[in-house]
């Protein structure tokens, strides 16, 4: 039997940081958190044995799956997910994009892991959708596509499925508010939960920020000016369209504070805890 709480992390970790230690700062917050479940994003990739997910989570008792293991690599990072709990499967999907996207093919990594009753099966989604301000018509796309899949791959009468990833678009964008129910797109609605929202988080949360020296370029060159923007979310799968229990119970903004004047990453993580159990 598994008690709970079902905690989630997710974090970019940024190809380009500056110093080698960001490294460490990530696994020390693992240990200090002990999510269950982890998705990665921009996770570097050298070969199976060597990649940067399982660096990071070296003798921590993950299973880690990286997403060149499921596609042959076009480039030197991807995402990855890892868990305590087996991974019954992995999926990878491409998502669709136009040709002005095309350049950098983007993916949808899925597991589906098997958490002990009264969990059960647990399908857990790592979209990493275009980045780029001017983008979000491909976003929205990417959003329905991804959607379409936890329709196709989700049971209705299990635990509700995630999406823990960065998704490179703050809350009001037309790709959020269709994950999150608020508007349709592509003559299609679904509606999955804001862990940030539904814990009562009343602040912006921001994990994307100037704040941080590593993202104040980048910032920079994408907007030319100083950017607070909240972009890295975990979503769960709304009750009203999978029987699972399952309630948000807490949800905190992580590695979001230098050490030393080493950041983890550009981005700042996402840290949540669901209830899986009435009582």
């Amino acid at each position: 039997m598994f008690s709970g709480p079902l905690k989630i992390l997710t974090l970019n970790l940024n190809i380009d940081r500056p110093h080698p230690g960001g490294d460490q700062l990530v696994r020390a917050e693992v240990e200090r958190l002990k999510p269950d479940l982890i998705s990665f994003q921009e996770a570097l990739w050298h070969d199976e044995e060597e990649d940067q997910a399982r660096q990071i989570l070296s003798g921590l008792s993950y299973q880690v799956v990286h997403q060149f293991e499921l596609q042959t690599p076009d480039r030197h990072y991807g995402t990855a997910i890892a868990s305590r709990f087996p991974i019954a499967r992995s999926d990878l999907c491409k998502l669709p994009s136009t040709a002005r996207g095309h350049g950098f093919p983007r993916a949808l990594q899925a597991a589906e892991i098997d958490v002990p009753a009264p969990v059960g099966p647990v399908l857990l989604v790592n979209p990493k959708p275009h980045f780029e301000p001017n983008l979000e018509w491909e976003r929205e796309m990417q959003a329905v596509a991804v959607a379409d899949y936890i329709e196709r791959n989700a049971d209705p009468s299990g635990f509700p499925p995630l999406i823990a990833s960065d998704l490179d678009a703050s809350p009001d964008a037309s790709s959020i508010r269709f994950l999150t129910g608020l508007q349709s797109l592509h003559g299609r609605s679904t509606c999955f939960i804001d862990a940030w929202i539904a814990s009562g988080n009343t602040d912006p949360g921001y994990t994307w920020s100037s704040r941080n020296e590593f993202t104040r370029e980048l910032a920079d060159q994408h907007f030319g000016c100083e950017v607070h923007r909240r972009i890295d979310y975990i979503l769960l799968g709304s009750p009203l369209l999978y029987d699972g229990f399952a309630r948000v119970q807490r949800c905190e903004v992580v590695l979001d504070q230098s050490h030393g004047g080493v950041w983890a990453s550009g981005h700042f993580g996402v840290y949540a805890e669901i209830k899986v159990a009435r009582q």
